[in-house]
């Protein structure tokens, strides 16, 4: 490998999922059409730098779901490094993530049911729910239906 190789390969670029400002923010949740599964907070691409490896992007797609600072940060790792196991969890939590929202847009759309009536469906065997996690998930429920209600 020749000096100018080592270069390009090993060279920084502006992270295209924070633009460089090392935190993921609405406008960006919004240009990369993740509004029901990202939250604003630090960049997990780019770790919060702003620059990111050029090779990155061969590896793993600036949208996947899945890498985000929730997860832990040897899990992140896994993912940008293209780890075959950690790549087979993203997919699993993508599909969990949709199936989830086509759920939720079913009961409340075709089964007619409210946020509150939905919620309790997914809690219906716990039984020791805090009331924020309540609250939580039935805004997260009608953020979903705002969401479908927008984009018909």
């Amino acid at each position: 490998m020749n000096i100018l190789e080592k270069i390009f390969i090993n060279s920084k670029i502006e992270c295209p999922r924070c633009l460089g400002k090392g935190e993921v923010d609405f406008d960006d949740i919004k240009r990369l059409k993740k509004e029901l599964k990202w939250l604003p907070g630090k960049c997990a691409y780019c770790k919060g730098i702003g620059k990111v490896n050029s090779r990155i992007f061969s590896k793993v797609s600036v949208d996947n779901s899945y890498l985000t600072i929730d997860i832990p940060e040897e899990e992140q790792n896994r993912i940008l490094n293209n780890d075959y196991e950690a790549t087979e969890r993203a997919k699993l939590y993508e599909n969990q993530i949709d199936n989830f929202i086509k759920e939720v847009e079913f009961l409340y759309f075709e089964a007619n049911l409210n946020p509150h009536k939905i919620a309790d469906f997914y809690y219906i065997s716990e039984s020791n729910i805090s009331i924020n996690v309540k609250k939580d998930m039935i805004n997260y429920i009608e953020k979903i239906i705002l969401h479908r209600n927008n984009i018909d």
